[in-house]
């Protein structure tokens, strides 16, 4: 499942990212406070996120599962091409790691993501 959801972030494909999520779902990326309940509101992040980035890829670089969730680390890249949150990072090539909590529901679907990462390299 982790293997075919990094290919699917990784191609920027955002009905396959949403297909891996339940109806109900809550989502969240700490470090820009973006927030989605549903999946038209997580379809609107995916979109404004691929548009800022539209390399971006991600590699789970290692992952720990227990019953009903997963915790990955992984590594996100890209290019910034997108003036964001006040810093001046059109064509700003990055790297960082993020830490992501998965839960899911019975039926293997996610039902929350809270990924934090690590926002130095924007501010070097």
């Amino acid at each position: 499942m982790l293997n075919a959801f990094q290919q699917a972030w990784s191609s920027q494909d955002i009905e396959s990212i949403t297909a891996f999520f339940a109806e109900d779902l809550q989502f969240e990326d700490i470090p820009i406070g973006l927030h989605a309940t549903n999946k038209d509101e997580l379809r609107e992040i995916l979109d404004k996120t691929f548009c800022s980035v539209p390399d971006f890829k991600m590699e789970i670089l290692e992952h720990y599962a227990g019953e009903g969730f997963v915790v990955t680390k992984w590594r996100q890249t890209g290019t910034m091409t997108a003036n964001e949150y006040g810093l001046n990072l059109d064509q700003f090539p990055y790297a960082t790691l993020t830490t992501c909590i998965i839960r899911l529901n019975a039926q293997g679907r996610i039902t929350s993501v809270s990924d934090n990462w690590d926002t130095s390299p924007f501010y070097q």
